[in-house]
């Protein structure tokens, strides 16, 4: 099962790992069999999660047996089996019309010290495309059971390991020579063995592998609510992503000084609509505004949320201005029906605060809803205007995340090969998502890391880990994908650990 499957099971599960590998099996098929039983006999929900489809060489069967010998409902949702989807990421159509119109799906496993049991006569006659789940370790076997019954050295052939992953690889060559030549590759499991003339086509046919982000693996750091439009973007680019939150995001309940300032500004909204011309006379508020700063997209989400809690009409902002930190920000406010009236040039706190300084005049009131440990810069810029009214309200916390259905630090431990070929990036979108990351990989050689930085700051603090950083040109996820994809040149800017 994909990493990045694992990684969308819900926190509150209880996960039970049953992996099996080639020649280990965590958990023997018996003692699956009573788990399922019994976790469902106490009432819970239970997803037996697999890889492939459950029916094909998964011992699915088996399991249901069991369910239906204990009186348990289940359900099956068919899963998309590596024999069809391994091949089709590696240019192979496992049937064509001028190649072959059958395909014939066999396990390649075998009992250590036992013979292959497969009637290679019969397969050779009845032709078509020959598919070995499990085959590698029976690979010379397999190939010599084909050539002695009269299969032409000739036939191509190919191997697939690791399919549909970043670390996908493949080997094609004939049905005489593939041992060899997966032998020299040093391929490993898993793997998928095809033989057959629609094997010829895996060069013409790749597209997997000519995409700009084939072969990276590419760790997506923000909060869940937010990540899956850049997620979407990478993955559409041929990266394996990996939507790993290491910062959540948590509204604080008690706002009542935000809704006090609400309800004034409802009340000034009515005081005015009622009394329209006595107050425009009286030139009540007439040097001031009234200025409402978002520096996030999560600020914006919250804010609305917070109205739509306590039913206040968002007609009390009518007479508001809005200024929004960045891009990101922008979208989200334009999903609730608004428009920003002020961004700056650069997105971040202190561009955002010079830029406030220019239009704000003495008297005005401007209110920031934003996560509860603010950059302060963007305060110390808007101060240098005199008699400005500044309410710095705290709408959410930020929680560093403690675990995650995918083990960070062992999957970097494990693909060191990939590191230093810099094929595993991880995307940080602010300083919170770097210690999110480093409090759930204690332990771990940063120095390892190819940090991919929205933002000086960002850069900074990934930096203070010993982290290897780029940074985009600007503050935007459009930015992050061109600096993920695009080569380096000299707009790309870079952070060392000294700064």
């Amino acid at each position: 099962v994909g990493n990045s499957i694992v990684s969308m099971i819900p926190d509150q599960a209880e996960k039970i790992y049953v992996g099996k590998h080639a020649g280990h099996h965590t958990v023997p098929q018996e003692e699956i069999n009573r788990i399922l039983v019994e976790l469902a006999k106490q009432g819970k929900n239970v997803v037996r999660l697999k890889g492939g489809d459950p029916f094909l060489f998964g011992r699915g069967g088996e399991e249901l047996e069991e369910l239906l010998g204990s009186g348990i409902d289940f359900e099956v949702v068919p899963g998309v089996t590596s024999a069809l989807s391994v091949p089709a990421y590696a240019g192979i159509p496992v049937t064509h019309r001028e190649y072959a119109s059958s395909l014939h799906i066999i396990t390649g496993h075998k009992k250590q010290g036992e013979k292959l049991t497969i009637d290679f006569e019969a397969l050779h006659r009845a032709g078509g495309t020959y598919l070995f789940l499990m085959g590698v370790t029976a690979m010379a076997d397999i190939c010599q059971g084909f050539l002695q019954v009269g299969m032409s050295p000739d036939m191509p052939a190919a191997m697939v390991a690791r399919g549909t992953t970043a670390m996908q690889r493949k080997v094609v060559a004939t049905l005489g020579t593939l041992v060899e030549e997966v032998r020299k590759a040093q391929l490993q499991t898993p793997a998928i063995l095809i033989i057959g003339q629609v094997c010829s086509l895996a060069e013409q046919f790749a597209w997997y592998e000519n995409m700009p982000l084939f072969g990276k693996r590419i760790v997506v750091t923000r909060p869940a609510s937010r990540s899956k439009r850049l997620a979407t973007e990478l993955r559409n680019r041929g990266a394996e992503v990996l939507e790993i939150p290491t910062i959540s995001t948590r509204l604080i309940e008690d706002q009542d000084r935000l809704l006090a300032i609400l309800r004034t500004w409802k009340a000034e909204k009515r005081e005015k609509s009622e009394s329209h011309e006595q107050y425009e006379q009286s030139g009540k508020y007439e040097k001031s505004e009234k200025w409402l700063v978002f520096t996030s997209p999560t600020g914006v989400d919250f804010f609305f949320q917070v109205l739509c809690r306590n039913k206040i009409d968002v007609r009390c902002l009518s007479d508001a201005k809005i200024a929004v930190i960045g891009e990101g920000s922008e979208r989200q406010l334009e999903e609730k029906g608004f428009y920003a009236d002020l961004m700056p040039e650069e997105y971040h706190g202190e561009a955002l605060g010079k830029k406030l300084a220019e239009v704000l005049r003495p008297g005005d009131h401007v209110v920031i809803p934003r996560a509860k440990l603010g950059n302060q810069e963007l305060i110390q810029e808007i101060r240098k205007v005199k008699d400005v009214v500044i309410e710095d309200i705290p709408l959410y916390d930020t929680l560093y995340e403690t675990s995650s259905g995918v083990d960070l630090k062992a999957l970097f431990e494990e693909k060191q090969d990939m590191i230093r070929n810099r094929d595993i990036l991880v995307v940080f979108t602010s300083a919170s998502t770097v210690r999110g990351f480093v409090s759930m990989t204690e332990g771990l050689d940063y120095s390892e890391v190819q940090a991919i930085c929205i933002g000086e700051q960002t850069a900074e603090t990934a930096a203070e880990y010993g982290m290897s950083c780029r940074i985009a040109k600007e503050a935007t996820e459009d930015s992050l994908v061109e600096l993920i994809c695009g080569p380096k040149n000299e707009s790309e800017r870079k952070v060392g650990i000294n700064g």
